[in-house]
């Protein structure tokens, strides 16, 4: 089960009325990424106590529940590095499975028994050969290995626990916009064969690359808008991803953002330099957020050039709406921008509107 951790700030009245009146519809909500887990630590090492048991908090915990889950735990559970009642529950089946004493402690032999049973679990699989057509709700051996090549090109910041979740989804949609494939979040063949015939490079770093950060942005055209996409709000790092109904103003009802993958305004600008130059603007944060990052200075509309941003509001750091600056087209002569405008619509690449606030953005 996916947690959600409360805003860290919610979207005032007044900022909600300026995205309804503008049609802008931009999320501009600041909601906390979920809680990373602490590093996991190998059940039997000497940082691990003797018996791992229900209130421990730290990265025993977190190695555990990884574990427990490349086992089978039913439901699989949220590797948050907290022992509560579901882990307990969890360690108490496996005991059971393996003629051990089910008393919900992990001990020794529930240390040995578990650590033999997930390096069996989650031994390397061939995708192409071995794995069927993997989506969101997979579990097993082939998510795991599918989790491990993702994060070699950098898609996502995934624990190799082997569910296909939102984190999951959210890399593979990443992965395939990197490589020119449709992005659904469906691994078949095209994305199984570029897995394993692409060369894993670096993310971008260094002086920002303007073309780089351009073609990030433009690998994302035809992703649909989403209140609150791209905000890693379950952990899932920058790019499309599932959003949120906290504080949605859109004109579509029910709220599509929770059950939808895309990006909203900032979320696309946080991809594009995310992936285009290794720079996460405000590491999740809104419009307003973005606009107080370290690697933002402020610059006239006079100065603006291909690959800067344009943010608009009610003044400088009090923003509800952003685009990135394409430059101008060589076929129309005209500027043209990057946006997530609102919901209902797709990232597209249009016309350049002006009067907003302006940032150039470097390393």
């Amino acid at each position: 089960m996916t947690t959600f951790l409360p805003a860290r700030r919610r979207l005032s009245l007044g900022l909600a009325l300026a995205a309804a009146l503008t049609g802008v519809g931009a999320y501009t909500a600041s909601v906390a990424s979920a809680a990373t887990p602490p590093a996991p630590l190998p059940l039997t090492s000497s940082a691990c106590p003797a018996n791992i048991q229900q209130g421990e908090a730290d990265g025993c915990v977190t190695q555990l529940q990884t574990e427990l889950n490349l086992t089978g735990a039913t439901p699989a559970l949220t590797v948050d590095g907290q022992f509560g009642p579901a882990t307990g529950t969890a360690v108490r089946a496996f005991q059971g499975a393996h003629d051990l004493t089910a008393d919900g402690i992990v001990g020794p032999a529930t240390k040995t028994a578990l650590d033999a049973a997930a390096t069996a679990a989650s031994g390397t699989v061939d995708l192409r050969t071995q794995c069927g057509t993997l989506r969101t709700g997979a579990s097993g051996p082939c998510v795991s290995t599918l989790q491990t090549l993702l994060n070699t090109f950098k898609a996502g910041r995934l624990v190799a626990d082997g569910r296909f979740g939102p984190a999951t989804d959210t890399a593979v949609r990443n992965f395939q916009a990197s490589h020119g494939l449709v992005i659904d979040g469906i691994v078949g063949t095209a994305v199984k064969n570029a897995l394993y015939s692409s060369t894993p490079a670096p993310l971008p770093s260094g002086p920002v690359n303007a073309t780089k950060v351009l073609n990030a942005a433009k690998s994302y055209l035809g992703v649909p808008y989403v209140w609150g996409g791209g905000h890693s709000l379950r952990g899932e790092g920058p790019g499309p991803s599932l959003g949120t109904c906290d504080g949605y103003t859109g004109s579509i009802h029910p709220c599509p953002a929770d059950t939808t993958a895309g990006l909203d305004c900032s979320g696309l600008v946080r991809a594009a330099f995310w992936f285009g130059a290794g720079i996460d603007l405000a590491n999740g944060g809104d419009t307003t957020e973005q606009t107080l990052d370290k690697h933002l200075t402020p610059i006239t509309e006079a100065q603006r050039r291909p690959g800067d941003v344009e943010y608009f509001g009610t003044g400088p750091h009090d923003t509800t709406h952003v685009v990135l600056y394409a430059g101008t087209d060589s076929a129309t002569g005209a500027d043209m921008m990057y946006e997530a405008k609102e919901t209902g619509t797709d990232v597209h690449y249009v016309t350049l509107r002006t009067g907003g606030y302006w940032y150039h953005v470097t390393a």
